[in-house]
């Protein structure tokens, strides 16, 4: 049963009512014909499969909610169709269709993760309660599914451009997570958008119509940024001729986003730390304490882990803060994307726009693509900027780049954690990184097929998806690589 929080988060993410897809697994015809009629008459889009075989490949290529399927098939029977849903598409329900004489094969399949089992014949009504209530506890799972499959057809989220199934994963985070007053953490290079994330959860949530308030905790010395975030009455300084709200007091009902949070002081960490455990603030030079309700977003630059273990982060402030971590990639792991952030950025820059320069030569793009980008995407603004104003024709080539290469062509499309030497990273990055290498080389070699992928790598089928749903890897990449 689903928690009273993901419950929450069901009600509260889905902007226009989904239609479930049933995907319906019988070699009988006529039942077939019938549960379609039955499951489309109740709104539900649905699809008929004769065999387990067929039924497998379904799941593969559509988004699939819910699967009613009879225990006696031809080939694979249903019970080993089951077995298989649970272990790679575990979120996706399965109600079994036995007759009479089945009812203990039944019960050992719900064992190896049916949902439901509906005894030969059944009523409407019988098949129409045991869907609703397996489709309900699964309402949460559908819609990320559902989301997941949307973001797909759209390279564009909240400002950020991007077509990478990492950077899906992260806009499908934004969507589940907006709706709740969870505190999330974004971690990532400067200019790979993470205050774009921070805006993007505000204007997602019920805080929409409140203040985002944002503060650089790097940009203002201690006692500074103290006053700035606390406010202040009059004459509790030198310089306080009149009183002031601070940025905590001005996100009442909002968000207020700590960027560079790095930075903070430990001092300022134990005080904040106060602040959010008794939702309430104090001005400097006051004795009275005022009421705030607010949600925090907070930005690094360096993994807070890492803070902590450096003893620039008190432990206690970063338990209290790391509910939701939010990591995002840096350009050079993602350049991919190169081309539709050309596009954005000539499509809206008014100099471009006045040139009419409306794309960029093959051989720029590779070049582009060539280049490490340590100042992520606003270095690729910068440079491109500099193309558009200088530039002669109405497309860059590569000429009108102004770019130090030193790394051999192709060099720089390595990632950057995989780049740096081992005692440049934390040791968990750096072995991420590498298992990710060599994931790919193996589904590179046997072409995206799970099962002879999985018993070269020595693990299970199930693993293998994990891992490979961690790292944004999809085997029908692999499966078209020759």
């Amino acid at each position: 049963m689903a928690s009273s929080n993901e419950a929450k988060i069901s009600t509260r993410t889905t902007p226009t009512a989904l239609r479930p897809h049933i995907l319906v697994v019988d070699d009988d015809a006529l039942i077939g014909e019938q549960l379609e009629r039955l499951f489309s008459q109740s709104g539900y889009k649905v699809t008929i499969a004769t065999r387990a075989e067929e039924a497998l490949e379904l799941l593969e290529q559509e988004n699939i909610d819910l699967v009613v399927t009879d225990i006696r098939l031809p080939g694979i029977d249903g019970v080993e169709l089951t077995k298989t849903i649970a272990d790679r598409w575990s979120d996706v329900p399965v109600i079994v269709v036995t007759g009479y004489g089945d009812i203990e094969t039944a019960v050992e399949v719900l064992k190896l993760g049916a949902s439901d089992f509906i005894v030969k014949p059944f009523s409407a009504a019988a098949i129409h309660e045991s869907t609703r209530v397996c489709l309900e506890k699964a309402s949460l799972f559908m819609e990320i599914r559902h989301l997941r499959h949307r973001l797909k057809e759209s390279c564009e989220f909240g400002g950020m451009l991007s077509r990478t199934p990492e950077m899906h994963r992260v806009f499908e985070i934004i969507r589940t997570v907006a709706p709740t007053d969870s505190t999330v953490v974004v971690e990532g290079e400067t200019g790979t958008g993470k205050e774009l994330v921070a805006s993007a959860i505000h204007y997602q949530s019920e805080r929409r119509e409140r203040p985002f308030v944002t503060i650089n905790c790097g940009g203002f010395p201690e006692q500074l940024l103290e006053s700035e975030l606390f406010g202040y009455e009059r004459g509790a300084f030198t310089g306080a001729n009149q009183s002031r709200a601070g940025k905590i007091e001005m996100a009442h009902g909002g968000t207020l986003f700590l960027d560079e949070i790095e930075n903070m002081p430990l001092s300022m960490q134990a005080k904040l730390l106060l602040v959010l455990n008794d939702q309430r603030v104090q001005r400097l030079g006051s004795n009275r304490w005022t009421r705030v309700d607010m949600r925090i977003i907070a930005a690094s630059n360096i993994p807070l882990k890492d803070l902590v273990t450096q003893g620039k982060m008190r432990s206690d402030f970063y338990y209290r803060i790391n509910v939701i971590l939010i990591e995002l990639l840096p350009l050079r792991q993602r350049l991919d994307d190169l081309p539709i952030l050309v596009q954005d950025f000539l499509r809206h820059h008014p100099v471009a726009m006045r040139k009419n320069i409306t794309g960029m030569t093959k051989s720029a793009l590779d070049h582009l693509s060539q280049y490490s980008w340590p100042g992520n995407v606003p270095e690729l603004h910068n440079v491109l900027e500099k193309a558009v104003i200088l530039g002669k024709s109405r497309v860059i080539n590569v000429a009108d780049l102004d770019l130090d290469i030193e790394q051999p062509a192709g060099e720089a499309k390595t990632s950057s954690t995989a780049a740096k030497a081992p005692t440049e990273l934390p040791l968990y990055l750096w072995i991420r990184e590498k298992e990710k290498e060599y994931l790919i080389h193996k589904l590179s070699a046997f072409r995206g097929r799970i099962g002879l992928t999985a018993k070269s790598c020595g693990m299970e089928v199930r693993t293998l998806h994990r891992k490979m749903q961690l790292y944004g890897l999809d085997k029908k990449a692999f499966s078209k690589r020759i």
